[in-house]
């Protein structure tokens, strides 16, 4: 099956790389709130697989919360 498995920081983790871009569009004249950098892979695999590789050797869970959807 194929599944999108996007990531983003966990609660409470300052992400450096969201504010430095909200920073340069602010200052580019857009108007924006909040920036919030995450990744998103596209995986064809079992679930059980992907969740694996997620935990092992995709995602630093430490910093990273991960979401598996179906991609059907």
């Amino acid at each position: 099956m194929k599944f999108k498995v996007t990531t983003k920081l966990r609660e409470g983790i300052k992400d450096i790389e969201g504010d430095a871009i909200k920073q340069q569009l602010n200052q580019a004249d857009w108007h924006v709130k909040d920036v919030k950098v995450g990744q998103v892979f596209y995986l064809e695999a079992s679930y059980v697989e992907i969740n694996e590789l997620c935990k092992q050797v995709l995602v630093n869970t430490l910093l990273y919360d991960y979401e598996i959807e179906d991609e059907c």
